[in-house]
């Protein structure tokens, strides 16, 4: 087998609720996980029987959504070579959304996992180069345009597939060359930015009783967590506007690439 088709991203911009609509499909085989992050390492290689496990069913495409694989220079910096290495016939799909509110949700996400130390977003963006980093889309998609040609991706928004699901859904299932599928859209949409049941990301996979124990309790002591970002956190004029200042260029680019007015991403 090969897998067949990537959702690479952009994190926190409802990929999760794609893999999910895509997953419905009969001729689609997704995998478990849904971000098995594969291509982000570089000793894949030496793994792809493990990697080709985790599509538990026969199908026409086999997918998978690692948002990791658009997060340069986080990751795996050879990573469109070793994409198209694996296989040059891939198809990929990239979702964007408005880089403030995707970087909002993305900070909160990294928090709550544990990964991100500072509670204070506005102090966390401007330190941390990688939340900008994910939201300059040109830079992380013209290497895949250049790498497999720009027929094998497809460009969406995150705000397009929020006010028209089933639309968007028929276009990939169009670029993915399946039947259209009409979809109950309430099955899909079951990841939220504010999870109360995130767990620190140290407990992902307990390997012993007790730590699996212990993760159950955890879940439960998380609803009563204070230091648990629940709602959104506010942005500073001046946060908002190092993201844009940021962002700009590659914000122009992607005009460019999708014919699409992108100006009020420009506006605080």
């Amino acid at each position: 087998m090969k897998v067949n088709f990537l959702i690479i991203g952009s994190a926190k911009s409802a990929t999760t609720s794609l893999s999910n609509g895509l997953a419905l499909h009969p001729d689609i085989c997704f995998s478990l996980p849904k971000e098995p992050q594969f291509f982000s390492k570089t000793d894949w290689r030496h793994q792809i029987s493990e990697y080709h496990a985790l599509f538990t069913s026969k199908a026409k495409l086999y997918g998978e959504g690692s948002t990791n694989y658009t997060k340069f220079p986080s990751f795996n910096k050879q990573i469109y070579a070793d994409i198209f290495e694996y296989n040059p016939k891939m198809k990929l799909i990239y979702i964007m959304r408005h880089p403030i509110d995707r970087i909002v949700s993305h900070y909160t996400h990294t928090y709550n996992r544990g990964y991100e130390p500072l509670k204070d977003i506005n102090k966390a963006i401007t330190l941390n180069e990688h939340y900008i980093n994910t939201s300059k889309y040109a830079t992380q998609i013209e290497p895949y345009i250049e790498q497999f040609g720009r027929a094998q991706i497809l460009l969406l928004f995150f705000e397009d597939f929020v006010n028209r699901p089933q639309e968007v859904l028929d276009t990939v299932y169009t670029f993915l060359e399946v039947d259209q599928l009409d979809i109950d859209i309430s099955k899909i949409n079951k990841n939220k930015s504010f999870n109360r049941r995130v767990l620190h990301y140290t407990y992902d996979n307990p390997k012993t009783i007790w730590k699996k124990f212990k993760k159950v309790g955890l879940i439960i002591k998380n609803y009563f967590n204070r230091d648990f970002i629940d709602s959104q956190p506010q942005l500073t004029e001046a946060t908002k506007q190092h993201i844009v200042n940021g962002v700009t260029d590659d914000i122009h680019r992607i005009e460019k690439l999708t014919n699409k007015d992108l100006s009020k991403w420009l506006k605080l």
